[in-house]
């Protein structure tokens, strides 16, 4: 498959099957994941994967925030379908892994490093939906309690949290603005 094929292909996935992940799926997934380019080649991240009881406090984080969220008369319905899929324990996701910024030794790190680190998310994203595992970027774990629960440092950033496995359901592609809404030249 080419590239831009490949980009245009990979679904946010928000319920899955329970089988689990072999090891070695994984640990290519996560090698695809060390390519990611870096400033001057830190490697600036940190996976953390998510054992049983770091996810189910966890998910009683997550529970709390989509009922809030799903009290939104006005929240559209996709959304809410994807909300209500995910609070029923991450979309029944067998693997979860968090992906964290080191702390930056110098203050360009403070941008460089989660950007790298971001990029490693998405190289981690591509090589997964390309072994036919699906992922879902969730935004929990950079909330305070989550940062305890994940065992983060002083200095360390959570870039992503990603509910991963097997697709149960893969969502047809969304909108996307033509990349000219998104462009500015200057001379």
């Amino acid at each position: 498959m080419e590239i831009p094929d490949h980009l245009k292909q990979r679904r946010t996935v928000r319920k899955f099957k329970a089988d689990p992940i072999p090891a070695q799926v994984l640990d290519a997934i996560l090698e695809a994941a060390m390519w990611a380019p870096s400033h001057a080649n830190l490697q600036p991240w940190e996976f953390v994967v998510v054992g049983p009881q770091a996810r189910a406090r966890l998910l009683d984080l997550f529970r709390a925030k989509a009922d809030e969220l799903l009290a939104d008369p006005g929240l559209p319905p996709p959304k809410r379908a994807g909300i209500a899929a995910l609070r029923e324990d991450f979309g029944g996701a067998p693997f979860m892994v968090a992906v964290v910024s080191r702390p930056p030794a110098e203050d360009l790190q403070r941008i460089e490093n989660p950007l790298s680190a971001a990029a490693a998310v998405q190289n981690l994203c591509l090589a997964a939906w390309d072994l036919g595992v699906g992922s879902v970027w969730l935004s929990v774990g950079a909330s305070p309690p989550a940062r305890s629960i994940l065992g983060i440092r002083e200095g360390e950033s959570v870039v992503a949290l990603l509910a991963m496995g097997y697709p149960a359901e893969i969502p047809p592609a969304p909108p996307r603005e033509p990349y000219q809404a998104h462009l500015r030249e200057i001379p």
